[in-house]
Order: C-alpha cells, then structure tokens, then sequence
C-alpha cells in the first residue's frame, strides 16, 4: 500500500493506494492560506483512523515533487521523508504536473486517446505558468501569443490553478482552448507513483530534495517601524 502526499499548491491532500493503481480512499483540504504544516499530519491520521489500515502497512510513500509552492512542497517532502526514515519505506517522486494530466483526462475523456492535448497550467505568479513544454520537460512558460504552437489547430485543455488567468491571452491562439480551474490532488498521484514503483524508481530517501524548478527569491524584508531606514 502506499501513502500520498501532494503540497504543491494551496490544496493540501493524502491518498492511500494499492502498487495495482487502485485508490483506497483520500483527503482534500484547501483554503486561501498555505495550512499545510497545520493540516497535513491532521488528515494522515484522519486517513488511516478511517480507512482501517494501519502505517504499519504500507509499502512505500510517494510525494509530489514538484514544481510549485517552495512552502508545501518543503512541507510534504520533510513529512514523507520523515515517514520512509520511521518506518524503512522506499520513496517515491512523481510528479505534480503529471497529477494535474490524469485529473484533466478524468473529467474530459474525450482527450484520453490524445493525452498531449491536456496541458497541466500550475500558477507560477502574473503570467507565468508551471506546465510541460513541447516534449514533456517541465518549465515555467509565459502565457503570450506563442504559447505551446506547436498543439496548432484542434481542440486543448487547460488545467490547473493558472488556467483560467490565461483565458483572455490565448483567445487568439490556434488552438481551440478549454479551461479547467483545479488542484493536483494526491489521488490523481496514484497512476504515476504506481508506475514507478513497478519499474523500481525510487528515491534516496536522505538526499532527496524538492523539485523547484525556479530559484528562491525572497521578498523586501518588511520594516512597519522604520527601524531599517537609513538616516539622511
């Protein structure tokens, strides 16, 4: 069984799941606030107390990598570290963008055969999105004009936090763009730690370390006192 944690965004979530891919039950929380180091151990325990599965019974435990929020996902990646180092689980690090693509095909079906046409949209602040470029690697894109041309004609979804912001800039776009406003969740996890688990991709539990994918840069620190102002 494996336990599944995803902090990427404001959305926090845990998933218990069989390796087979077959999802046993989940918890969901999201709020206007990054309550992740409040709320997360909250609903593990909220998880195992009501799904009759102990800790004990795990087999692994999978995290969302990233990229997103440098807040959650330090936060689901301390806890699931601390998880695999309890009890000597395996770790597993699938990817958030990819979470977002499973639950964008969920809800739209028709892009199943296509999967390419799903693009994942994690907002990365003003108009800039997480999301996968041309041949799968993740990158932070700008959402102008030139957005994924290569999808041409034909329809393409949207997905993720940022989707709707990118509404207006891609009315022009070739493409003929759907939007859905969503969160990855831990359960949308589940195809792809199932698949890693089954090809023995683990992680070094003590070396690993959050995907990222953009460099931290503080912000101006506050000052309501004036005590860092400079005497003229």
């Amino acid at each position: 069984m494996i336990l599944l944690i995803e902090t990427s965004t404001l959305n926090c979530s845990v998933a218990l799941g069989q390796p087979d891919g077959t999802l046993l039950d989940a918890r969901a929380e999201s709020s206007g606030q990054y309550l992740h180091a409040e709320r997360l151990h909250v609903l593990i325990d909220d998880l195992f107390s009501n799904s009759g599965h102990q800790p004990e019974d795990l087999t692994a435990v999978a995290v969302g990598r990233g990229p997103g929020s440098f807040t959650g996902l330090r936060i689901g990646v301390s806890t699931a570290k601390g998880i695999c180092t309890g009890l000597h689980l395996p770790l597993l690090a699938p990817c958030p963008l990819n979470a977002l693509r499973h639950l964008g095909i969920k809800a739209h079906p028709s892009y199943a055969e296509q999967p390419e046409r799903v693009i994942p949209a994690m907002d990365a602040r003003r108009m800039e999105l997480y999301t996968f470029d041309q041949v799968g690697k993740p990158v932070a894109a700008i959402v102008d004009a030139g957005f994924r041309s290569d999808l041409g004609h034909g329809p393409a979804l949207l997905v993720g936090d940022g989707a709707e912001k990118c509404r207006e800039a891609l009315s022009d776009h070739p493409a003929d763009w759907h939007f859905l406003q969503a969160h990855p969740t831990a359960a949308d996890l589940l195809p792809e730690a199932a698949a890693l688990w089954a090809s023995g991709a683990t992680e070094n539990v003590a070396d690993f370390e959050p995907f990222y994918l953009k460099d931290f840069i503080p912000g101006k620190p506050k000052d309501p006192l004036g005590l860092r102002a400079t005497n003229s």
